[in-house]
């Protein structure tokens, strides 16, 4: 399931409907002897202990102690499909997924015709991007019982993480015609609306968001949300803050039709915002989120806006085309590029690495660094700063992370540069809202916002996306980023000998 994160990142894909344990599970054991014999008593009373007390530490989010356990009972007795089972949904949760795979295999000798079986061997395959396999699990499954509304939205998973949305859409209409208040199926096609640039139905469905498990809107009791039709003359609106830095980066391009309605603007934000938030037109009052809110008339998420105002794709687009950040007035840039530069570049490669990792190894862009002509600036400010270092680039790279303390300093910074290389993360958004040139390079498995198959955005007319062709090869995407980057540092370096 797709949900906003945070601290700081975007909306990302994660792992789909959870898998359940097994709670009766019934040690399976031979009977050519009588039953009776206190060898056999004994042995399943022990088996079944070891089951319950590793079903009891699953339950109590033991992993360690769950996979222990199961283990143990599986090696007293290994003809145990339940147990299998439940062993794989431990291990998958420890992201051990090789092994978890081994379980579900084995469950599968033994229990072939258990459909939630098959459907869980395909959410794991579906983690390790083993798709076209994923796909024949979860097949299975439905042709074992289609009854079931997550085996039918587990599917359609598969067809999201290929970015194959019009038949990711499909599933999820099939589990919602079993369940039509599945929260994580409405989400999701929202999000494949949106992928799809079915903006009406997607922003409609994007409101979804307020009943995941992890993206709560604190309740503002007694007060009045905008719909967007109500009159905003006179009126003091509140712009609340939710999910990552990156989507109040990205959704802040809205602030300023609201307040072209409405008599003041309060917008709440993370205090790492407040400084470039300040820049944005519109924008009345600040208020860091978490503090005490100033009086306002009505409220409204700001992810709400392009649903409440029927944002369209081409007013997205004109929207999107000025920067609508820019770098807070007094900040101070001295940078000192050696002699003969043409190009200063700001590099963001890495980023968290959960629910999924969106990083580029550093080394991948070897090549690409040791071009003359073009000085190179690090924006990572955690400890994949150390990346530098451990490669042997200080001398090729200027680390910048002591001087970001905020978004302001970030911005200051961007701003110097001719052009920032980076993953998708909260930097790119920024960079795109200050209208600085970004080459993003981005996952095989795509994030809504930037569509399919396109190297451009609507939200950002200065980005160029760099997109992977399989699922964990970066190859493809650094080998066109490095031949355009050459091309362009090429160019300057001829216009820089003409003047």
């Amino acid at each position: 399931m797709s949900k906003p994160v945070e601290p700081d990142e975007t909306s990302v894909a994660a792992s789909g409907e959870a898998d359940i344990p097994v709670k009766d599970a019934a040690a399976e054991m031979p009977h050519s002897e009588p039953v009776e014999n206190p060898h056999l008593v004994e042995k399943r009373r022990i088996v079944n202990d070891l089951f319950q007390r590793g079903l009891a530490a699953h339950q109590a989010g033991q992993i360690d102690d769950a996979i222990r356990l199961y283990s143990a009972s599986l090696r007293q007795n290994p003809k145990q499909p339940d147990v299998w089972n439940n062993l794989g949904v431990a291990l998958r949760r420890s992201k051990k997924f090789e092994a978890a795979l081994m379980a579900y295999r084995r469950a599968a000798e033994l229990r072939p015709e258990n459909a939630g079986l098959w459907s869980n061997m395909g959410n794991c395959l579906r983690e390790m991007m083993r798709f076209e396999e994923a796909i024949v699990a979860h097949k299975k499954a439905l042709e074992l019982d289609d009854s079931i509304k997550s085996h039918t939205f587990n599917t359609g998973l598969v067809y999201r993480d290929l970015n194959r949305f019009e038949e990711a859409l499909e599933y999820f209409e099939r589990a919602l015609a079993i369940d039509p208040d599945y929260v994580d199926a409405n989400w999701d096609k929202a999000l494949a609306h949106l992928a799809l640039g079915n903006f009406a139905d997607g922003w409609a469905g994007y409101e979804t968001r307020r009943k995941l498990a992890d993206n709560p809107i604190r309740p503002l009791e007694g007060a009045v949300e905008w719909d967007g039709k109500a009159d905003l003359r006179g009126k003091r609106i509140l712009l609340r803050a939710e999910q990552g830095f990156g989507d109040m980066i990205q959704f802040a391009r809205f602030v300023p039709l609201v307040a072209k309605k409405a008599a003041h603007v309060i917008l709440e934000c993370r205090k790492e915002l407040l400084p470039i938030m300040r820049t944005v037109s519109g924008v009345g009052t600040l208020v860091e989120k978490g503090a005490p809110l100033p009086e306002f008339d009505v409220h409204v998420p700001l992810l709400s806006l392009p649903h409440v105002m029927g944002i369209s794709g081409k007013e997205l687009q004109k929207i999107s085309a000025d920067p609508y950040i820019t770098p807070p007035p007094g900040k101070q840039v001295r940078l000192a590029p050696p002699a003969g530069t043409v190009l200063k570049v700001g590099l963001i490669w890495a980023g968290k690495l959960n629910p999924r990792d969106r990083s580029c190894p550093l080394e991948m862009l070897l090549p690409l660094l040791s071009a003359k002509g073009a000085a190179f600036y690090s924006f990572q400010i955690d400890d994949r700063r150390a990346d530098l270092g451990k490669i042997g680039l200080d001398a090729f790279v200027t680390d910048l992370g002591d001087h970001i303390h905020d978004f302001g300093d970030s911005a200051a910074l961007m701003q110097a540069m001719d052009l920032v290389i980076s993953i998708d993360s909260s930097p790119a958004h920024l960079a795109g809202a200050l209208g600085v040139p970004v080459w993003m390079l981005q996952l095989f498995t795509t994030d809504w916002r930037w569509m399919v198959d396109r190297a451009d955005s609507p939200w950002y007319p200065t980005m160029r996306i760099y997109r992977q062709e399989q699922a964990n090869d970066w190859s493809v995407p650094v080998r066109k980023l490095s031949a355009d980057f050459a091309t362009l540092l090429q160019a300057r370096q001829r216009n820089d000998s003409v003047q």
